[in-house]
Parts: structure tokens; C-alpha cells; sequence
């Protein structure tokens, strides 16, 4: 039996003014989804391990049947592992996005973007290469990813990993810069670092991004022995990527170049040829989560209805039973705030029965049938161990 997990990166939201109190779930129209609803098990699903940080980092790793709490060290190692970065035991890996400030001065300003109003990569290599040659030195360096996203390399650092614990930029949307420049001493060196970038960003630069964030302070994970097994993660971030490596599991980067629907049916196809050849599937969709930062959920109600059309249709259409399947949010995302919930996630399991309920894949409906698991126990359930 084929086993995939789809995971739709921040689908579960709460009821937003702009849909006229309905989640951007309620509100689109998802016959695709519906109609696997008459025919599935509706529950929630504990993504996040009590006092663990609140994101995709955590969850998807739990997805993928890890233990979040031994084998997670902070997210930017794994993207930097993602974006071919050597990991090395010794070092800190900081994530470093370009953002876009508002204010007279870096501690009186606003975060006004969290990724420098989608800053281009040709527009944000050369400030790299700036901020490398003027701000960085003493073992730091700073690796360009793609687009916004940087990585800060600091050798013989990974030590004081646990005591940098930076708010993220994309949860701060609106809000005064001052409020987050508290904490341990160990940060204070890199709070300074942002602001020597903000003063070297105001030079010479006709590009949206006038200031650094860090955030995803980390170190290299403790990696499990057990191996990967047959399975495939299909992928568009650098994140997903990461995970893939570090983990030693294959991975097939899907590139969102010619617009999201080409993406979605170029998904749909790479996850259908992909399980003729592994026996697991995991299939991460990322747009949902992004336009949940970005405060935009009419686009994430048309988005979703964009990929029940797109991807979920022609999928499991052309599905060949027998199968299990379950189609998950990560963990909530407010597109009225832009930051993460940890509450149960709402799932959908294909391929173990139907609770004949009925009713729609949102998060009321998966609430209401009072079927709460953690991430353990929906992989033991497709393992066939429930």
C-alpha cells in the first residue's frame, strides 16, 4: 500500500473580518476536498510537543515521524543544509531575512515587511556581498539563499544556540523594532549587527530592503539512525529541503516559476510519478503559509480553492488504490496577524474508513468529531499500528 502525506503549510486559520467571519477554509469552494470528506476520517492532529516553537520547523519534522524534542536544534541549520551549506558541529547557523523597516532610525522604526516587499535575488545578492564586506567579520559570515533569505554562519559558535532566541520577522508585521531588541547578553553582539546592517543598507540602495532580521538560531540536530526508508519529499522551500538532507530522505524541489496553478499541475504530476517509484510520499505545498504572513486571506481562500482544482482533482483522481493518505495543515497560520498557532491542526486520513459524518475539511468541522491524535500516532496509523 502506498503511504503520502500532504500537508498544506498553514491552510488551518481563525474566522477573518474580510471573509465575513468564515476561516479563508470555510469560505472557498473545495469540491475536491469535500467530496474525499464523505469518504474519510476527520480529526486534529497535535503537530506542535508542549513548550516546543510554534512552526513548520517542528511540525513537519513530527510528520515525518521524528521526535521533534531530540532530533530538532533550530531551524536555520536546516535550511542551510538545504541550500547545500556544509554543516559543521561546531558552528551557528542564524536565519537572516531582508526586511523592509519604516521609521526614523533603526531601534524608532516598524517592521513594515518581513521579506523587503519580495525582494528579488538579484536585488539582494549584492547587498550580501555589502554587508559581508563592511559588517560581518570574526568568523560570521553571511550566505545568501535565494530572494529575501539569508543565512549567518558564525564558526565555533553553536554553543550559545539555545540563548539567541530572536522573535521571527514575519510575527512582527506592524510592529515597533524597539520591543524585540531584549535579551540575553548573548544576543546584544547581534542586535548591534542589525544595526550596523541598517546603517549600511541606508547607503547607496534603491532596492525596498533597509534593514537585517535574525531569527532560527540553531546548531547541528542530533541525526536518528534509523534510516529514511523507501520515501520521497516533494519540496519548494529551503526549509523542506533541509529537512530532506539532513534526514537523508530524497527529495524532488518543485520551482514556482510560471505562476501557482502550472505549479500545482506540475506538483500533482511529479507526485504521482514519484510513488510509482517510492512507497511513501511526503507532498508540501507552501503558498497558503505565505499569504498568511503577508495579511491576505481573500488570496488564501482563492489559493486554496486553486489547489483543491489543480492538485487535489487530478491527484487523487488518477490515484491508484489501495492507499493512505492524509492531507494536514502544519499548524495554524492567522492571515490577520501573520503569526503561527499551536493548537491541534485539522486532518483528513484516506484509505482507513469513513466516520460517516460528513460535512467539509475545516477546522470546525475536524474539531467537532472529537478525534484528537499527536503526529505519532497519525504515522502509527498509516503504518497500520492503530
Amino acid at each position: 500500500m502506498k503511504r503520502l502525506i500532504i500537508v498544506l503549510d498553514g491552510i488551518a486559520d481563525r474566522p477573518q473580518p474580510k471573509l465575513l467571519g468564515k476561516t479563508p477554509m470555510e469560505a472557498a469552494k473545495t469540491a475536491a476536498l469535500d467530496g474525499l470528506c464523505q469518504n474519510g476520517r476527520k480529526g486534529t492532529v497535535r503537530t506542535i510537543p508542549a513548550g516546543m516553537e510554534v512552526g513548520s520547523a517542528v511540525a513537519n519534522l513530527g510528520l515525518l515521524g521524528y521526535d521533534a524534542k531530540t532530533s530538532y536544534k533550530g531551524r536555520a541549520v536546516i535550511e542551510a543544509a538545504g541550500a547545500g551549506i556544509s554543516i559543521k558541529p561546531d558552528a551557528l547557523y542564524i536565519r537572516c531575512n531582508f526586511v523592509a523597516l519604516e521609521g526614523r532610525g533603526f531601534e524608532r522604526s516598524v517592521m513594515r515587511s518581513y521579506n523587503a516587499h519580495d525582494i528579488e535575488t538579484d536585488e539582494a545578492k549584492p547587498l550580501t556581498r555589502r554587508l559581508n564586506e563592511t559588517v560581518f567579520n570574526n568568523g560570521a559570515k553571511l550566505a545568501h539563499i535565494d530572494t529575501f533569505r539569508n543565512i549567518l554562519i558564525v564558526e565555533k559558535a553553536a554553543r550559545i544556540a539555545p540563548r539567541l532566541t530572536f522573535a521571527p520577522a514575519h510575527e512582527i508585521i506592524g510592529r515597533k523594532v524597539a520591543d524585540y531588541l531584549r535579551g540575553t547578553d548573548a544576543m546584544r553582539p547581534y542586535f548591534e549587527m542589525m544595526q550596523k546592517a541598517y546603517d549600511a543598507l541606508a547607503r547607496d540602495n534603491n532596492t525596498a530592503a533597509n534593514g537585517i532580521w535574525f531569527w532560527g538560531a540553531s546548531r547541528a540536530p542530533e541525526i536518528p539512525r534509523r534510516p529514511a526508508g523507501n520515501r520521497v519529499v516533494l519540496a519548494e522551500t529551503s526549509l523542506m529541503c533541509g529537512i530532506a538532507a539532513l534526514f537523508k530522505i530524497d527529495c524532488v524541489k518543485i520551482p514556482e516559476d510560471n505562476g501557482f496553478e502550472a505549479f500545482l499541475k506540475a506538483k500533482a504530476k511529479a507526485a504521482l510519478e514519484a510513488l510509482e517509484k517510492y512507497d511513501s510520499a511526503y507532498i508540501h505545498i507552501q503558498k497558503l503559509d505565505d499569504l498568511s504572513h503577508e495579511l491576505e486571506p481573500e488570496k488564501k481562500m482563492r489559493a486554496i480553492e486553486m489547489i483543491d482544482e489543480h492538485f487535489i482533482h487530478p491527484f487523487f483522481k488518477r490515484l491508484a488504490r489501495p492507499y493512505s493518505a492524509v492531507i494536514v495543515s502544519d499548524h495554524y497560520t492567522f492571515s490577520d496577524s501573520g503569526g503561527h498557532g499551536g493548537e491541534p491542526a485539522p486532518f483528513l486520513l484516506l484509505g482507513h474508513g469513513s466516520d460517516n459524518l460528513g460535512g467539509r475539511f475545516t477546522e470546525r468541522h475536524c474539531r467537532e468529531t472529537n478525534f484528537g491524535i499527536d503526529a505519532a500516532a497519525l504515522n502509527a496509523i498509516q503504518r497500520g499500528e492503530e
